[in-house]
This record gives C-alpha cells, sequence and structure tokens, in this order.
C-alpha cells in the first residue's frame, strides 16, 4: 500500500486508485486495536494519525534518525463516533501525537533529498531498538486498566512502584544511542494540532475523502482549518517594543 501523503498532489487520472487506498486504510485502522506507524517520512504519518484520531484508537509511532529514535503513543481525543459531531477534550489531559508540536503543515520531505536527508541512514541496531521498545510500550499499555488513555509517566527511581505490574506507561522515549541513554518524555494535545485536532477531524468528517485531497494537493489548508495561518498573521501584525541595553546601545 502507498499512502497518500500531504504535498504530493495526486493527478486526476488516479484519484480513484487513491481513494480505494484510503477507503482499505481507514477501514484496517478502524478494525484493529493498535496502529503502528513505522513509516519512513514525516507526511506518510499524517493521515493515519488523522484516521486513527477519528475512531480513537491507539497509535504507537516509531521515528528514526542516525542515531537517536522516539517511539511515542498519540493521545486519543474523546471525539465521540463519527459521524456524530465533535465534543470537546481537556487539552491538559489528552497527550498529543507526533504532529502536536508542529506550526507548519506537513509538505514534502522526499523528494530532490539525499539519503541520508530523509533519515534513511541509520545505525545498524537502531531499528530493532526503537521496534522493540514500541512493542514493550504496547504490552505496558495493554497491562494498564484504562489502556492507552493512561497518564504519562517519567522517570521513575529503580524498584519504585508504577502503575503496571510491568513498570511505567510512558508518553514518549526518545532514545540517544551515542550515548545509550532513552529518555521519557510528556506532551499535550496543541489546540491547532494539524492532524489530531477537533479542526481537522471536524473537516475531515464533513466530506473525508474530499478534505483528504485537498491537503494532498495543498496541504497550507491544513493550516487555514486549525487556526494556524489566522494566529501567524496576528503575529506579524504585533508591533514588537525592543529595550537596548545602555552597555550595547
Amino acid at each position: 500500500m502507498a499512502i497518500p501523503m500531504p504535498g504530493h498532489p495526486i493527478e486526476q487520472k488516479n484519484e480513484k486508485d487513491v481513494f480505494n487506498t484510503v477507503q482499505q486504510l481507514n477501514d484496517l485502522i478502524k478494525e484493529h486495536d493498535f496502529i503502528f506507524l513505522a513509516l519512513d517520512s514525516r507526511e506518510a504519518r499524517w493521515l493515519p494519525t488523522l484516521l486513527a484520531a477519528n475512531h480513537e484508537k491507539a497509535v504507537i509511532n516509531v521515528a528514526l534518525g542516525f542515531d537517536t529514535f522516539v517511539v511515542m503513543r498519540h493521545g486519543c481525543p474523546h471525539y465521540g463516533i463519527s459521524p456524530s459531531p465533535i465534543t470537546t477534550t481537556s487539552l491538559e489531559s489528552t497527550l498529543g501525537c507526533y504532529f502536536c508540536n508542529d506550526v507548519m503543515a506537513p509538505q514534502d520531505s522526499i523528494t530532490d533529498r539525499t539519503l541520508d536527508q530523509q533519515c534513511t541512514v541509520t545505525r545498524p541496531g537502531l531499528s530493532f531498538i526503537a521496534s522493540a521498545i514500541a512493542v514493550e510500550l504496547m504490552v505496558s499499555i495493554l497491562h494498564h486498566p484504562i489502556g492507552i488513555r493512561a497518564p504519562p509517566e517519567g522517570k521513575t527511581e529503580f524498584g519504585a512502584k508504577a502503575s503496571t505490574e510491568l513498570g511505567i506507561v510512558p508518553h514518549q522515549i526518545r532514545g540517544f544511542l551515542s550515548s545509550f541513554q532513552n529518555v521519557p518524555m510528556v506532551g499535550y494535545q496543541y489546540s491547532r494540532c494539524v492532524a489530531c485536532s477537533s479542526h481537522v477531524v471536524s473537516a475531515y468528517r464533513k466530506d473525508p475523502f474530499g478534505f483528504c485531497l485537498s491537503v494532498f494537493n495543498k496541504p497550507i489548508i491544513l493550516e487555514d482549518v486549525t487556526g494556524i495561518t489566522e494566529m501567524k498573521q496576528q503575529q506579524h501584525e504585533t508591533p514588537i517594543d525592543w529595550e537596548m541595553d545602555e552597555d550595547f546601545s
């Protein structure tokens, strides 16, 4: 399956095939309990992230650098089952997704880039380490009483009591192979997220394939839908007062 991606325009003659692919991916996500995203570009993760948020499914994302990785579970917002209207959720208690730190729409990160610029070149054991941690994160989630909505846990003292018999259930694990360290981190949902926010899920539910097709062809639409465009415009229009230190005047 070739996942359609923002920033990779769809020719009109291929729209039917893309429609079938989107429908197939939607059905697969809807029918499964866990979705693992082990894809080779940032934009390839957008559509599965949106579909999983729409169906309130558990997502575990794995992303690699040359000697670093991130393994994270996406938050699971309470949006209600489609096509019911979106209900508000508390951003303070909903964990973020892979895109929740972004203030721009995903773009084409593949074309005209060398292999090392595409995060294709990694240390030989990195993918195995990251994938193993992703599986263990899933197992820990399954052992927690409230599963994917378990509150995030960070670094604890060795032997300290955790929320499951297997240990903690972190939100993110960032690994640094150069220092052989794994660091648990936490990030909460961004109200203007281009993948999992209520703005994007609502737009998707109004016209599922039409919205996706528009994003594939023109990703900037996501910034308009989420309010990022307006936010950036307000920042440009807001005057900035500079205070000069006398020592440097």
